[in-house]
């Protein structure tokens, strides 16, 4: 039953990202003036306040994956997944920190201020890249230790390649498919965010491949095992084995 905790809450936070996608329209760009922004926010204020929960209950589940995925992983590629973990639950919550802000009081919000706030909120997709690069890069390192599933390999690699391009958005154009959250940022990278972090949670859920994690890997504890036993076969443990040359005399 443990062993399909990081499956649950994978799957969790799979079906819980994706109720926080739909339930709010997507927002004006970063090329739209705030008047836009403004109108967005007063017409699904109370969504946007859910979509806030959905992803603060999806960040949960998705806190459990990362903890058992760091059970795998030892030495400097352990820390670098930690911080990874840190920063990309953080991020996020201080995206949905944003948006909920911006819904609270919608009437009295002011163009210019919350064109503001969503260029900031913006930003949150290209400087994500920096997370999925430090947790897809230990996933790959450990798969090469057998630690992990190739195929999960396979999955990070493409992430932190496709994460690599996309940080190209902080600098893209306005308006253009690498803008700063546009469509690489919202529909690419979270796609390929949602198919890495499901697949982590199924590889936490199969049999661990690792030899020291195999119980016919481990020393033999049985009676025989012992320093006795070794330097006199048959014998018992803690009894020295009697020499035949001893009583050849008598």
């Amino acid at each position: 039953m443990v062993k399909n905790v990081p499956l649950v809450a994978a799957a969790a936070f799979a079906v819980l990202s994706v109720c926080a996608v739909v339930v709010v329209p997507l927002g004006p760009g970063v090329d739209r003036p705030g008047s836009d922004v403004v109108d967005h926010i007063a017409a699904h204020s109370g969504m946007i306040r859910l979509q806030v929960l959905l992803t603060a209950l999806a960040l949960l589940a998705l806190a459990v994956v990362l903890g058992y995925a760091r059970d795998r992983l030892d030495g400097p590629a352990g820390q670098v997944f930690i911080a990874g973990s840190a920063v990309f639950i953080a991020q996020t919550g201080i995206r949905a920190w944003l948006d909920a802000g911006l819904a609270l009081h919608p009437s009295a919000l002011d163009p210019a201020v919350a064109r503001v706030v969503a260029d900031i909120g913006a930003m949150w997709g290209p400087l994500l890249s920096v997370a999925a690069i430090m947790l897809g890069g230990p996933v790959i390192w450990a798969a090469r230790l057998g630690r992990f599933p190739r195929w999960l390999a396979v999955i990070a690699a493409v992430v932190v390649v496709e994460q690599f391009v996309a940080m190209l958005t902080i600098i893209g154009p306005v308006g253009s498919f690498i803008a700063p959250g546009g469509p690489m940022n919202v529909f690419l990278g979270g796609l390929l965010f949602g198919v890495f972090f499901f697949a982590l949670g199924l590889a936490l859920a199969l049999p661990d491949s690792r030899p020291d994690a195999r119980p016919d890997a481990r020393p033999d504890s049985g009676p025989d095992s012992g320093p006795d036993a070794r330097l006199h076969p048959g014998s018992e443990p803690g009894r020295a084995a009697a020499d035949p040359d001893r009583f050849a005399s008598t």
